[in-house]
């Protein structure tokens, strides 16, 4: 039925849509969490982060605290 296939398509385009707006998109060489705006994200589960003047890696506690 043509009619169901509409329907079940448009709502998976939906759903996606939905899923990328919460995602962790792939951007060249590393992941973002800027979902297109300028808001800040809390990124948690990630591997530590350069420690350098020109980084902006995410940074673990564990690489503060000694």
């Amino acid at each position: 039925n043509i009619a169901t296939n509409t329907t079940n398509i448009t709502n998976l385009t939906d759903s996606v849509g939905d899923l990328k707006d919460d995602a962790l998109l792939w951007k060249g060489t590393a992941f973002s969490a800027a979902h297109g705006t300028d808001a800040t994200s809390k990124i948690t589960n990630v591997t530590a982060g350069d420690l350098t003047a020109g980084s902006t890696d995410a940074v673990n506690g564990s690489q503060l605290k000694t």
